[in-house]
């Protein structure tokens, strides 16, 4: 039998496809963390830049930097269950390879949901960075379970970079990731997750979100609402969930922003929007 006492306390699933330009900088992120006991399962999704070449360069490097691959790009809900499936950890946090994570974010994480175990989804704050590391934004999502459950059926109040998942709650056959979806994919999870346990943010910011030209939401917001919406409608119709009044009101708003509106102007009253809801 293994010894559960050798498992790491935390596993860092990485998603990568065609970041090279960023990976590094992720990669050294995690490995500088106050908090060490960790692993980063890192899944490269067919990337066709050498992606997977730095992933293999580091985990020669460091034992805690655990490569597998995909046959071929499969995209990031596979590549998450894929990590999932190697991840050892009671506690499972998201990162993405384009971003930065603040040195002390899994050390905080880490004590909260050891001070609060009735917690099952923990995420925290996030800065804005551009290509060159710059910061230009940041957010400040609710913090109680209340608070944070009334605004998922108006944008999402827990970051998928920052999030933790308490394994320890969650019924393994409900700990996936729905192949399905392209795009929204956190938030049909953090939806079936309602019923185990608490859901809580970190005031400080634990992630630098990277905000890139030909992002998958600037370039087809009209699509990416479009499983947004699907989510929601499955996490009222399947998942027994009473959205809030203003939540249709908003939905309605973000359908005529994003299908009537040019993009440029779309995304950036997307923003404002998200900016006057997500305010504690």
């Amino acid at each position: 039998m293994t010894d559960k006492a050798n498992f790491p306390k935390i596993s860092v699933l990485m998603p990568v496809y065609n970041t090279s330009k960023y990976l590094s900088r992720a990669l050294d992120s995690v490995l500088a963390q106050t908090f060490t006991d960790f692993e980063i399962i890192a899944v490269d999704d067919g990337s066709t830049d050498n992606s997977l070449e730095i992933l293999k360069r580091y985990s020669s490097k460091d034992s805690r930097v655990k490569v597998f691959q995909n046959e071929k790009n499969m995209g990031v809900s596979f590549s998450l269950n894929h990590a999932i499936s190697h991840a050892s950890a009671p506690l499972v946090a998201r990162m993405d390879s384009d971003d930065i994570m603040v040195k002390d974010r899994l050390e905080k994480q880490f004590a909260y949901m050891k001070q609060n175990p009735d917690c099952v989804v923990l995420g925290g704050q996030e800065m804005y960075i551009n290509e060159d590391d710059e910061i230009v934004g940041n957010t400040r999502y609710p913090l109680t379970d209340t608070e944070i459950k009334k605004k998922f059926f108006q944008f999402q109040p827990i970051a998928d970079p920052t999030s933790m998942y308490n394994r320890a709650k969650i019924p393994p056959e409900d700990f996936y990731f729905d192949e399905s979806l392209t795009v929204a994919e956190g938030l049909d999870l953090n939806f079936r997750l309602f019923k185990y346990g608490k859901f809580a943010n970190i005031e400080d910011a634990i992630v630098l979100y990277r905000q890139r030209p030909g992002s998958l939401f600037s370039t087809n917001m009209k699509r990416t609402f479009k499983f947004i919406s699907m989510v929601r409608k499955r996490a009222k119709n399947q998942y027994g969930i009473k959205p809030p009044f203003t939540a249709g009101i908003i939905n309605f708003s973000q359908k005529i922003i994003t299908s009537v509106l040019p993009l440029k102007v779309a995304v950036k009253l997307n923003d404002i929007i998200k900016k006057l809801t997500v305010k504690v």
